[in-house]
């Protein structure tokens, strides 16, 4: 039995999942896509809320019929039997790509944090932040909760304020059917659909909460479909209200694109959405702190890592020596890729493009997050196919015979992500290093 305090009811862990999922993203993506795009970057936006919409179905009814904290580890392991590399693999994947989602975005806080304040170095901030949710982190998992659903509400109301400017003060008639001109249009939706996928990513780590939630096998499936469908009916609105207010190539050349479409009808709204966007990177950074946590923390309960994580503060019942862990490691993440560069002179040229440190890092994350979909998606096909009758308090709909029809779709569109977004073999080569730290920390039973 766990150790941990279920807390958590419907509300809850539905918002958590929406502030995981809104997180900054949307503040600085629907710009890039736009700027690919042109105007017709709901598109995108569509395309890459199928997949999104499609996985999420698969996770739901895994966490329906395996309620832990380890999720894609136990998903797999299920799936798969005898092939415990594989299940380790697919979670330690998954909580390296917490834990540098985490780092990214504290540097994203700290970055608007310093073209507020005037300060010139964004590393203190963001260490300064990871180190106070990590403390409330071990605090409490409601009161980390109750915190990122009042982030959630706020970062939802500065969405919904572009959403109404456009409304009521368009500046333009955007053509919603038209691409960006001198490229081909179905090539443009797929690359942006690429570039602002990112912005969904957060329902995945929802499972890591099925130790600390009521209900669970019933309470994560729902939270996590309520969570992507009110994601993606803000990102849509959003795409769609933003070329109302600014040109697509002036958004695209935005580093603020938010900030700079809403200002356009209102002075006021850049100092707001800014400030708005200090809560949504920092509730990105809670949701991927606590995530990550728990589900190095449900990999000490399976047996596959050090016992130790495994541990559970005997005051405040949450696991400590596993909050330490993540949050040391999003910190060290911070400073190899700030000061390992000026320290060695190192530079990452492929292609004739530079790639900053905290790109790689990102890339890597990403890159991880979609191979364990690519997973978790087959162990459900798997799982319907050999145990059919497992109880499901949750189904994916739309099956042919045993076979679900959602988990296939999202592995296509997957795989063409990967070939369309992923050709930098710097890359894969540093998933593989991501891979081979895994596998050192793996305990074989």
């Amino acid at each position: 039995m766990s150790g941990l305090k279920r807390e958590l009811g419907l509300g809850y862990a539905t918002l958590f999942g929406v502030g995981l999922i809104l997180g900054a993203g949307i503040y600085v993506l629907i710009g890039r896509a736009a700027g690919i795009v042109g105007d017709a970057v709901w598109a995108s936006v569509a395309f890459s809320g199928l997949i999104a919409v499609s996985t999420a179905f698969s996770f739901a009814e895994l966490a329906g019929m395996f309620p832990y904290a380890s999720s894609t580890h136990r998903y797999v392991a299920e799936a798969v039997p005898g092939r415990q590399v594989l299940a380790f693999l697919a979670g330690w994947l998954l909580f390296f790509g917490g834990v540098a989602g985490a780092a990214t975005a504290a540097l994203g806080f700290a970055g608007y944090f310093c073209r507020l304040t005037g300060l010139t170095s964004s590393v203190p901030p963001a260490l300064a932040l990871l180190a106070l949710l990590s403390a409330l982190n071990w605090w409490g998992i409601k009161e980390s909760a109750s915190l990122s659903a009042v982030f959630t509400v706020i970062e939802s109301m500065g969405l919904l304020l572009v959403i109404a400017l456009a409304l009521v003060s368009p500046a333009r008639q955007p053509n919603y059917l038209e691409a960006a001109p001198g490229v081909n249009p179905l090539v443009a939706v797929m690359v942006g659909a690429a570039i602002f996928y990112f912005a969904y990513t957060g329902f995945e780590f929802q499972p890591t909460l099925s130790e600390e939630t009521k209900d669970a096998e019933r309470t994560i499936p729902k939270a996590i479909v309520l969570a992507v469908f009110v994601t993606t009916l803000l990102y849509l609105a959003v795409s769609l209200s933003v070329v109302r207010l600014m040109s697509w190539e002036d958004l695209g050349a935005s580093k603020a694109p938010l900030a700079d479409a809403a200002s356009v009808a209102w002075a006021g709204a850049y100092g707001l959405l800014m400030a708005i966007a200090l809560f949504a990177t920092t509730n990105t950074v809670l949701g991927f702190l606590v995530s990550a946590s728990r589900l190095v923390y449900g990999l000490a309960e399976e047996g596959v890592v050090w016992e130790g994580f495994g541990r559970v503060d005997s005051w405040r019942r949450t696991p400590h020596v596993s909050v330490l862990f993540s949050g040391l490691l999003a910190v060290l993440l911070i400073l190899l890729t700030y000061y390992l560069p000026e320290v060695t002179g190192w530079r990452l040229r492929f292609g004739g493009f530079e790639y900053q440190l905290i790109d790689l890092v990102g890339k890597t994350s990403s890159l991880s997050v979609l191979l364990v979909f690519l997973l978790v998606n087959s162990s459900l096909i798997a799982l319907r196919v050999r145990r059919p009758e497992a109880p499901r308090p949750f189904r994916v709909p739309l099956s042919v015979g045993r076979v679900p029809v959602l988990p296939l779709l999202a592995n296509v569109l997957i795989l063409v992500f990967l070939a369309v977004s992923f050709a930098d073999w710097i890359v894969w080569f540093s998933t593989g290093l991501v891979v081979l730290l895994g596998l050192l920390m793996h305990k074989r039973g």
